[in-house]
C-alpha cells in the first residue's frame, strides 16, 4: 500500500534511482538541504518581489563576477525574456505589445549549426531568427533591423564565427549577445562574459542544485534590468514566467553553496560510485566498465559500461526499460545506450545507491543472457503509397507515405503540409513498425509507428516526439505522448 507521506506513491507515482545526470524530464536535480531550509523559510512572511530582486541581484553579482544578475522562472523563460529585453528595453509601450514587433528591430541572429529546439522561446516574443553560416554573411547584415545575437554555448568551440568574431562586428551597433549556457557549470571569472558576450544564461535547477524551476539571467546590468521589467511581478509580456519569492532565496542560497564547494571531494565521491557501479556489474561474463573523464565544460566523470552480444541478448535500451520495470526502479540514460554498452553519470546518485544500481544492472544482463533469436513470419507486401491519418487531440495530421520494401526491411519518404523527410522501417508477418522524420522550427520532428497490417490497410499506434542530433533517444521521441494511426494503399 502507498506511504500516507509519500507524495509520488500516493498518486500511484513509482520514483527511481537517477543515472542521467540532471535532464529536466527526470526532475532535473535534488535541491540541496539548506536550498530547502531556506525556501521554507522565505515561505512564511511578505516581502516586495521588486525590492526582493534589487536585493539579490549585487549578491549574484558579487558572487559571479557579473555585473548584474536576475532569477528567472527556468533557464527558457531567461532566453525568452533577455530577447525582450533587446526587442523592447523597458520601453511600456514595447513590452505590452509584445509579441506583435511590427516596427521594432526584432531580427536575433544565429548560426545556422546553433538552432536548436529551445530557441522557440526566442520566436515566441516575435523575434525572427536569421540564420548565417560564415563571418562574411555576418559583416554584411543591415544591423539596424537586428535586436540580438544568439549563441548556443554547447556549440560554439570549432563554429565557424565565435563569440569574440560576433562581440567585434555586432557591439558597435549596440546589439547584445546572448549565450545560452543552461546545462553547463557555472565558474567565476565567467568564461562567456569574459569573452565579451552581454548576457548568458545558466539553469539553476540543474548542477546548481537550486529549485527545479529557476534559472539565472547574468550580464550587463542594463540588459538584465530590461529583463527583469519584462518580467512578473510587472503587466508584461514574462508575466506567465512568475518566479517566487522562494525560488529567489533558493537559488541564491545554492549559488551561495556552489561557489563554497569542495570541487575535489565531490569528484571523490563520483568516482567512487562509478567504480563500485563497475564491480557489481564485474561479475557478468564479458562486461566491463570504463571510466571517462568529464567532457568540455563540465565536471564530472562517466561511467561507460560494455558487454558482450555473444553471452547477453538484449541492447542498453532494453537494458533501460527492463531497470525501469524493476524494484528499485533505475533509470539509465536513453541517449547513450547502444547496441551492447550504456553510459552511467554520477551527479544525481544520492548515498547508498551506486551499490544498489551496480547489483540491478548486473542481475538484468544476467537474466539476459542465452535469449533465442524468434523466428521471423514472412512479411505482408506494403510496397507503394499510403494515405496516412493521425488521430491527435485537437485536430488530426495527415501524411503521404511511400514505401519501398525489400524482404523485412522498408523505406522511403513521407510528406505533409509542414515538411518532408525519409522514412525506414520493418515488416515482420503482418507486424509492421516505421519511423517518420523531417526538420521543423530547428526539431528533428519523429513520428514513430507500430501496427498491423490488413490487406490495404493498416493501423496501431505511433509516438510523437521531436530531437536533435546530440539528444536521440527514447524520451526524446516520445515526448508528446501516443496517439492512433491509421492507413490506406493509395
Amino acid at each position: 500500500m502507498p506511504q500516507p507521506d509519500d507524495p509520488y506513491l500516493s498518486l500511484g507515482v513509482r520514483p527511481y534511482i537517477n543515472c542521467c545526470s540532471t535532464r529536466t524530464v527526470h526532475g532535473g536535480s535534488i535541491m540541496l538541504p539548506e536550498v530547502r531550509a531556506a525556501m521554507e523559510q522565505a515561505a512564511t512572511r511578505f516581502v516586495n518581489l521588486n525590492e526582493l530582486m534589487a536585493g539579490a541581484s549585487p549578491r549574484i553579482a558579487e558572487l559571479t563576477g557579473a555585473e548584474w544578475g536576475i532569477v528567472t522562472c527556468g533557464s527558457a523563460a531567461a532566453i525568452a525574456l533577455a530577447t525582450a529585453a533587446a526587442v523592447a528595453g523597458n520601453d511600456p509601450v514595447k513590452m505590452l505589445r509584445l509579441p506583435l514587433t511590427d516596427g521594432m528591430a526584432k531580427r536575433v541572429v544565429m548560426l545556422r549549426s546553433h538552432r536548436f529546439p529551445y530557441d522557440q522561446a526566442i520566436r515566441m516574443v516575435g523575434a525572427e531568427i536569421v540564420e548565417i553560416e560564415t563571418l562574411t554573411e555576418l559583416e554584411q547584415l543591415d544591423f539596424s533591423t537586428i535586436a540580438m545575437i544568439a549563441v548556443l554555448g554547447t556549440r560554439d568551440a570549432g563554429s565557424a564565427v565565435q563569440v569574440e568574431d560576433f562581440v567585434r562586428v555586432a557591439g558597435p551597433h549596440g546589439v547584445p549577445v546572448v549565450v545560452d549556457a543552461a546545462s553547463e557549470h557555472l565558474s567565476r571569472p565567467n568564461p562567456w562574459l569574459a569573452r565579451g558576450a552581454d548576457l548568458v544564461i545558466y539553469s539553476g535547477g540543474k548542477f546548481l542544485r537550486g529549485p527545479q524551476t529557476s534559472g539565472l539571467l547574468l550580464g550587463k546590468r542594463n540588459l538584465v534590468e530590461a529583463a527583469w521589467a519584462n518580467s512578473a511581478p510587472h503587466r508584461a509580456f514574462g508575466r506567465p514566467m512568475k518566479v517566487g519569492k522562494e525560488d529567489v532565496v533558493g537559488l541564491l542560497t545554492a549559488l551561495e553553496l556552489w561557489f563554497a564547494r569542495d570541487r575535489a571531494t565531490a569528484y571523490r565521491v563520483w568516482l567512487a560510485d562509478l567504480e563500485t557501479i563497475a564491480a557489481g556489474v564485474s561479475a557478468v561474463p564479458g562486461c566491463t566498465g570504463e571510466i571517462l573523464p568529464p567532457d568540455i565544460g563540465d565536471e564530472q566523470p562517466q561511467l561507460k559500461l560494455r558487454w558482450s552480444r555473444e553471452t547477453v541478448g538484449i541492447d542498453g535500451i532494453e537494458l533501460r526499460r527492463r531497470l525501469l520495470a524493476g524494484t528499485p526502479r533505475i533509470m539509465l540514460d536513453d541517449m547513450s545506450a547502444g547496441a551492447n554498452s550504456i553510459v552511467i553519470e554520477p551527479f544525481s546518485l544520492q548515498p547508498g545507491e551506486a551499490a544498489v544500481v551496480g547489483a540491478g544492472i548486473a542481475t538484468a544482463l544476467h537474466a539476459a543472457t542465452l535469449v533465442p533469436v524468434p523466428t521471423q513470419a514472412e512479411p505482408l507486401s506494403v510496397a507503394g503509397d499510403w494515405q496516412l491519418d493521425i488521430e491527435l487531440l485537437r485536430w488530426p495530421r495527415r501524411h503521404t507515405l511511400h514505401l519501398v520494401q525489400r524482404g523485412v526491411q522498408l523505406d522511403g519518404s513521407q510528406r505533409c503540409t509542414e515538411f518532408a523527410g525519409p522514412t525506414t522501417g520493418r515488416i515482420d508477418g503482418d507486424q509492421i513498425a516505421f519511423v517518420i522524420e523531417g526538420v521543423y522550427e530547428a526539431a528533428i520532428m519523429t513520428f514513430r509507428f507500430s501496427g498491423t497490417v490488413a490487406g490495404d490497410r493498416m493501423s496501431g499506434d505511433v509516438l510523437l516526439g521531436s530531437t536533435t542530433p546530440g539528444t536521440r533517444g527514447e524520451v526524446s521521441y516520445g515526448q508528446y505522448g501516443t496517439a492512433r494511426w491509421s492507413a490506406r494503399h493509395l
